[in-house]
């Protein structure tokens, strides 16, 4: 197989798309490139983009948009046939969530293309001798250690570790150094539950070092054999890093806002679930602060939409430069947003909102009458024996955000 094919093989294409009943309210250029679109733009300027489905998937694409927009069904992935502006058939896996535009839910969606995947299992349905010569022409890695001492390993498994040949992977004493550090522990806990008879077999996906020091994941099964009259450990490796990354993209894509690459919602949740299990855990504190953007709508009705993302969108990058690290923040729908302040106290937090929203009322947003300035106003909260659940935190964060706008927004304040 060339080098290319390979590719399209492991690397599938995506894009991101987000429609209000079918109405494309926002897409990226893979997205557009992918249905032979120049740009995002274009596909703007669709009705519908039902227009990409195949109508004899139309029923489906709309009874899926309803259950999941009503709640009846849970945000998933499903297979579609798509047809790309030249009239060509597409097969593609459409990754669906409910996200939230211009202050209304809408339907996120990651599309990822497998139209070559579904070629290739045709061809190979059609042709069963084909199908054999691919299968039995794959090369696995093979390695074969005794308590990380290499004693053998195939071509296929070397060159996975960028090693020229597999005696230049043999002289080394242990095979630990292409395992990344932090898996050294599942490791010599996996070696040893298959030398002691625990388990027979071991499916686990590890994360390697080449000797260039870049990243190789792979998917490996271990298992105990003979080797020279001794128990030994026969490891089969399949290199995944490209499902991996693609994974991590699709992970990222669920877990930030589009629009303002900060945290959803229900990443910021399920973070605060955890920062304060940690808290009790370690008698620590913890402080988050609700943040809304002051007369946001009254931004929007004057001077468009676009000018309302463009404020979102300063706002969260100027977060992202002036918090600590350490300090996570997400948008938590609309114009509000929730900074997460771990091992913070109360009156720390209420300094560092104080020099957030300082900072703020130095931005400017171009617009056609001259430069446009926004507040922000902000509620801080700590946890306390009264105090001791995601809910009352927020609730108590969201009482002081009301004491702060009473006060004549722009401000910081404490409930």
């Amino acid at each position: 197989m060339s080098n290319d094919a390979e590719k399209l093989l492991i690397e599938p294409h995506y894009g991101v798309v987000i429609h209000r009943d079918f109405k494309p309210l926002y897409a990226d250029d893979n997205y557009a490139n992918f249905y032979g679109y120049e740009s995002a733009k274009d596909i703007l300027t669709l009705t519908s983009v039902l227009e990409l489905i195949a109508p004899e998937y139309h029923s489906k694409a709309k009874l899926a948009y309803d259950d999941i927009m009503s709640g009846k069904q849970k945000p998933g992935a499903r297979t579609y046939q798509n047809i790309d502006k030249a009239g060509n058939t597409l097969f593609v896996l459409a990754i669906d969530n409910i996200t939230e535009w211009q202050g209304l839910p809408a339907m996120q969606v990651i599309i990822i293309d497998l139209t070559y995947q579904f070629e290739m299992q045709r061809s190979l349905k059609s042709n069963e001798e084909r199908y054999r010569a691919l299968v039995d022409g794959s090369i696995q890695g093979i390695l074969v250690h005794k308590n990380f001492n290499p004693l053998f390993c195939n071509h296929a498994y070397a060159q996975m570790f960028g090693f020229e040949n597999e005696q230049a992977l043999l002289v080394n004493e242990s095979i630990l150094s292409t395992i990344s550090p932090e898996y050294h522990k599942i490791a010599y806990q996996d070696n040893h539950a298959l030398i002691t008879g625990q388990q027979n077999i071991i499916k686990r996906e590890s994360k390697g070092i080449r000797i260039d020091g870049s990243i190789v994941w792979l998917s490996l099964l271990s298992r105990t054999v003979i080797w020279d009259g001794e128990q030994a450990t026969q490891v089969t490796a399949i290199d995944i890093t490209e499902q991996q990354l693609l994974r991590e993209k699709l992970e990222y894509r669920a877990n930030y806002d589009v629009l303002t690459n900060l945290l959803t919602r229900r990443a910021c949740t399920e973070l605060l679930e955890k920062e304060l299990s940690r808290a009790k855990r370690n008698s620590n504190v913890l402080c988050c602060v609700l943040i809304d953007i002051d007369n946001f709508k009254s931004i929007n009705d004057k001077n468009g939409h676009h000018v309302g993302d463009e404020v979102l969108q300063l706002f969260a990058t100027t977060c992202e430069r002036v918090l600590r690290k350490g300090d996570f923040i997400g948008r938590w729908g609309g114009d509000e947003f929730v900074l997460i302040l771990p091992q913070t106290e109360l009156e720390q937090a209420l300094l560092i909102a104080q020099r957030l929203c300082a900072d703020v009322s130095k931005l400017t947003v171009p617009v056609d009458n001259g430069p446009l300035k926004f507040s922000v106003s902000l509620g801080v909260a700590a946890i306390s024996k009264e105090i001791s659940s995601v809910k009352l935190l927020l609730s108590e964060a969201d009482k002081a955000l009301y004491i702060a706008k009473d006060k004549g927004k722009g401000c910081a304040a404490t409930a």
